[in-house]
């Protein structure tokens, strides 16, 4: 763990401090639900599908600003929102840092049980944390939550299933034994971002679910046949308007 437990000082950089520096001031107003997607295609689709209009300015985040859009009617913008959990981490604390309460992440995990298929869309009620990211914001934490708000809205009204997963770092250790490791523990993919955005959101006082795609399956042994990737454009194409579906719900439902 790397967060100390008699640490009281500042961090030596801020995301307020960042967006407000002296070589570049943020005028950006964004509304409350944000939409973060961690793969690509689904931001480039909902430009086109709902006509969103880009913002003035690139969104400030540390590790590579990039174009936030907004849709005004729905009262939520997006983003692309990086990959891996340090950049996800970066995006949800600058999000906060400009105002935003709600954070509806969406991606994709490779499947290495037999309850999920591929091409089907999970809302993680738990991500085991297994990225360095979170480790810098709890003293100790073995996995992280979403707002329970947030899940439920997702399991009962887009009708889809809450299962455990993991967040890790290293795309090339995952290995056939740890993955019949966190089959015991209940999970059944794998990602790079949701714990972080989780653990992150619930450090600054945000709210956030997921939605995931299963993107792929993993062999569960030497034997079994190989990975291979199966995710399609129209995949990602629903996976995106699932994500603002339940964004929108999010907007009209859910409190701050």
């Amino acid at each position: 763990m790397w967060r100390l437990t008699d640490d009281n000082s500042k961090p030596v950089i801020t995301a307020a401090g960042h967006i407000h520096s002296a070589h570049r001031e943020c005028r950006l107003h964004l509304p409350e639900t944000a939409v973060v997607f961690f793969f690509g295609k689904g931001a480039d689709y909902l430009v086109e599908r709902y006509h969103a209009e880009k913002m003035a300015e690139l969104f400030p985040r540390f590790l590579n600003r990039c174009p936030i859009w907004e849709i005004k009617d729905l009262q939520l913008c997006f983003l692309d929102g990086g990959r891996g959990a340090p950049q996800a981490a970066d995006t949800v604390e600058t999000l906060a840092a400009l105002g935003v309460k709600k954070i509806i992440a969406v991606g994709m995990c490779g499947a290495y049980d037999g309850k999920v298929r591929v091409g089907e869309v999970i809302a993680p009620g738990k991500a085991f944390v297994e990225e360095g990211t979170s480790l810098h914001y709890y003293e100790s934490i073995e996995a992280a939550y979403p707002d329970v708000d947030l899940l439920n809205k997702a399991t009962s009204e887009f009708s889809v299933s809450s299962y455990p997963i993991v967040t890790t770092d290293a795309v090339y250790r995952q290995t056939f034994r740890k993955e019949q490791l966190w089959r015991e523990k209940g999970a059944v993919g794998v990602d790079m971002e949701t714990s972080a955005v989780f653990s992150v959101a619930r450090y600054l006082g945000l709210k956030a679910a997921a939605l995931l795609m299963v993107s792929d399956i993993h062999p569960v042994d030497s034997d079994s046949p190989k990975w291979e990737w199966h995710m399609t454009e129209e995949m990602r194409y629903r996976l995106a308007e699932q994500g603002v579906a339940l964004a929108k719900g999010v907007v009209t439902c859910v409190p701050s």
